[in-house]
């Protein structure tokens, strides 16, 4: 039962940028569990625990759900957190540009792995790049002072020509992923 997810991932401009905000963001004294450069990417959808014989049923959705999409420019820009500033759980990066497309494959997606996946209910879905998961309330408004000061800051852009199924393995030394299957945008 891999644990997986669909993703548009990040090239090196984007996570070379965006590891220098995450340094900037440790110099904070938060207590911050910082993602890896290497697992830097915008998930399309978080699909859970699913079995080898539903990987194929999720390769023929993500097909479907991108066969009439081009590629386009993903322009990543600005900070933001998740839930919201007085209870900091995500720190990330937004998208700028190439929101509408992220948005149109998500809501394809939703519909078409209902079946298999959780809906993500009423919450909109903010297209985003995971950069670091706040453990505690420490340091909040320092860390709150650093997302204000980047909110348009632009990290780099991406031409999103594939989306990819990824298998996550959760380990000691944190998740390694690989990929299942890479759909190529017509």
């Amino acid at each position: 039962m891999p644990r997986s997810f669909i993703s548009v991932e990040a090239n090196e401009e984007i996570r070379s940028s965006l590891v220098n905000v995450q340094k900037e963001l440790e110099q904070t004294g938060a207590d911050l569990k910082i993602v890896k450069p290497e697992n830097i990417h915008l998930t399309l959808k978080f699909l859970g625990d699913i079995s080898e014989s539903q990987v194929d049923f999720v390769k023929e959705a993500l097909q479907n759900a991108t066969e009439a999409v081009d590629p386009f420019q993903v322009q990543v820009k600005g900070l933001g957190v998740f839930p919201e500033p007085s209870f900091i759980r995500v720190i990330w990066a937004g998208v700028s540009e190439g929101e509408e497309q992220l948005k149109s494959i998500r809501k394809d997606l939703d519909q078409s792995l209902s079946k298999i996946s959780q809906s993500s209910g009423n919450k909109e879905y903010i297209p985003h790049y995971t950069i670091a998961r706040v453990k505690s309330g420490k340091a909040k408004d320092k860390l709150n002072s650093v997302v204000e000061n980047k909110s348009d800051v632009k990290w780099g852009s991406i031409e999103a020509d594939k989306v990819e199924l990824k298998k996550s393995e959760l380990t000691s030394e944190g998740p390694i992923y690989s990929t299942l299957a890479a759909i190529s945008l017509s």
